[in-house]
């Protein structure tokens, strides 16, 4: 009996398995992030510290949920085994860095942001994660597959005309069974592995920029800080590149999801507001005014909708045959707005990056010693001083981070927003509602 109960205990976390791990890797990435704060502040430091038991629990989590079902998740016969490859190359240099981090803390004691074991472990993490989304991915657009050929029949001929956009997405059926599951459940499900997810993922890009652009990494034994003028143009450039790229790529490619893009966007907000604000005593203070960065995400989120009813409604104007309907999707893809979405946030991400954008910026523009009290002086000294600068660098920011995000000048239609108009235009191709 208790062989069977184990059995199903194990079988029940394999089912729920990358939905874990990614709870497991927020958890670690938010005691990272809150490390950052306890060496600002100068808390005592040892590889025992609050921010490191929040670091490693989320990352018992992790290799715990996967090693527990290790060989079935590496089988062969597992259509997720190059996903899941992804996630043990991660796990392996997850379970490195432990060790290798308290074997520096022995030996220099304080470390600096910028150090060996803190590179391997935010390396292992973004593998993880890369793994974990690159599932999720396939199950939406199986889900997705799945749910039009219920509606309508003209659906699957629409997937089998356009092929090559998902040539590359049938090796991986996905870890959960959401076959058996009822639709909501089913939805649900996918939209908070597929929120989570994404929100890493950005966690973990936004980690690396700070990385090499933080001056945080000088101690008495070594100093790996970036070049003043390096970390400047690091981090101007990095972040509105990566905040514009990265939103618009979900907006791309996430369709049916249209709250995603307001979802993870609060989401990165509050991580930031827990980790570098309201546990910092200095910054507390400013907790309500940093919320106010979700006004862009809400803003963007709004217009989108506006805009693809907008899209349906014209596309449906022209009564075109649904074959025909893949070059009126690219047309009525607004670039414009695109481009406006890509400036909204990259010129954001001077508040959103606060405080930590304060010490990067002051190290090259003032260089002298930022003290707590007066990072928020700072920050709107910086602002004033320089608000021609920062925005104009922004902006460069903003529009390359457009230019990745597109192809051949205009935003091009994903696999998912092709089967979305041609199943509209297989229900409305006749002026139905």
């Amino acid at each position: 009996m208790s062989i069977i109960s184990l059995q199903a205990f194990r079988n029940v976390l394999y089912e729920y398995q990358n939905l874990i791990i990614v709870f497991g890797l927020i958890i670690s990435f938010s005691g990272g992030s809150w490390d950052i704060t306890f060496h600002i502040l100068s808390q005592p430091e040892s590889f025992f510290s609050y921010p490191h038991s929040l670091v490693y629990t989320g990352i018992f989590i992790v290799i715990s949920i996967f090693f527990i079902n290790f060989i079935k998740n590496i089988s062969n016969e597992n259509p997720n085994r190059k996903a899941n490859c992804i996630i043990l190359l991660g796990a392996v240099l997850i379970l490195a860095a432990g060790p290798f981090d308290f074997s520096w803390h022995l030996k220099f004691g304080l470390d600096g942001l910028l150090s060996p074991p803190h590179v391997t472990l935010l390396t292992g993490w973004m593998l993880v994660g890369l793994g974990n989304l690159r599932i999720i991915n396939n199950l939406v657009y199986l889900n997705l597959r799945n749910r039009r050929s219920e509606k309508n029949s003209s659906v699957v001929r629409a997937e089998v005309n356009y092929q090559e956009y998902d040539r590359n997405d049938h090796e991986d059926s996905g870890t959960v069974d959401y076959a058996n599951k009822p639709g909501k459940e089913k939805l649900a499900l996918l939209k908070i592995q597929l929120f989570l997810n994404l929100s890493f993922i950005l966690l973990i890009l936004s980690g690396f920029i700070y990385f090499f652009s933080l001056p945080f990494s000088e101690t008495q034994y070594y100093n790996y800080n970036p070049d003043p003028l390096v970390a400047f143009f690091v981090y101007s450039l990095g972040f509105p590149l990566l905040f514009s790229s990265f939103f618009l790529r979900i907006l791309k490619n996430y369709p049916d999801f249209d709250e995603m893009i307001l979802l993870v966007g609060s989401f990165y907000v509050v991580i930031m507001l827990l980790t570098q604000i309201t546990s910092n005593p200095f910054l507390f203070v400013y907790s309500a005014y940093y919320m106010l960065n979700v006004i862009p995400f809400v803003i963007i989120y709004l217009l989108n909708k506006k805009q693809k009813r907008k899209t349906f409604s014209k596309m449906n104007a022209l009564a075109l045959p649904v074959s025909n309907s893949k070059d009126k999707t690219e047309k009525y893809m607004n670039a414009k707005m695109y481009i406006f979405y890509a400036l909204v946030l990259a010129i954001s991400s001077f508040t959103i990056c606060f405080p930590l954008n304060t010490y990067i910026l002051n190290e090259e523009l003032y260089g002298y010693l930022v003290y707590q009290n007066l990072v928020s002086k700072v920050y709107n000294q910086l602002f004033g001083d320089y608000f021609i600068i920062i925005m104009g660098i922004s902006i460069v920011g903003g529009l390359l981070g457009f230019s990745l995000a597109i192809n051949n000048g205009i935003v091009k239609a994903s696999k998912y927003k092709v089967i979305q108009f041609r199943q509209y235009f297989a229900e409305h191709r006749h002026g139905g509602r």
